[in-house]
């Protein structure tokens, strides 16, 4: 094997090859929904199989045939994906923040990996967060919220106090 700089040729048939590779598993979840398999790891696990014994059923170098193939074999490696993926997550330790661990968390995406870091002050405040509406007038039922001082621009906002 030797790297060299890909011709248009080659660079066209991988995106060829990416597309029908992605195609394949993004259609894979609306076919996944579609499948009368009550168990999820099993429907993912049927999917994953037919997919891959799917691909290698198909014969011949036409651009069709490749793209089929290529479908097939997105819907076989992403259901394998999510099989492992619902498979493995109940048996991994609790997420703790060290490198191995972090690095097992990402990689079956359970979100456990991320660190979880509060918003600043300003956060907050461009978020809108950390603020209370107090109503001067507690028997109000209605809140109004006024969009602008000028007064040709002014608009009201009314919204009830819950």
């Amino acid at each position: 094997m030797n790297l060299k700089m890909p011709s248009k040729k080659s660079a066209s048939h991988a995106i060829f090859d990416a597309g029908g590779l992605l195609a394949g598993g993004m259609i894979s979840s609306g076919i996944e929904g579609a499948v009368p398999i009550d168990d999820s790891k099993t429907r993912k696990g049927v999917l994953a199989a037919v997919g891959i014994l799917g691909a290698a059923a198909v014969n011949g170098n036409t651009t069709t045939a490749k793209l089929i193939r290529n479908a097939l074999l997105g819907m076989g490696i992403r259901q394998g994906q999510r099989f492992i993926q619902e498979a493995a997550t109940p048996t991994l330790p609790e997420a703790d923040g060290t490198t191995m661990n972090k690095f097992m968390h990402d990689m079956l995406e359970t979100g456990g990996g991320d660190q979880i870091t509060k918003p600043t002050v300003e956060a907050r405040r461009r978020m809108g967060m950390g603020y209370r509406f107090t109503p001067r007038n507690q028997a109000a039922t209605m809140g109004n919220h006024h969009t602008s001082a000028n007064s040709r621009m002014q608009s009201t906002l009314n919204f009830p106090l819950t």
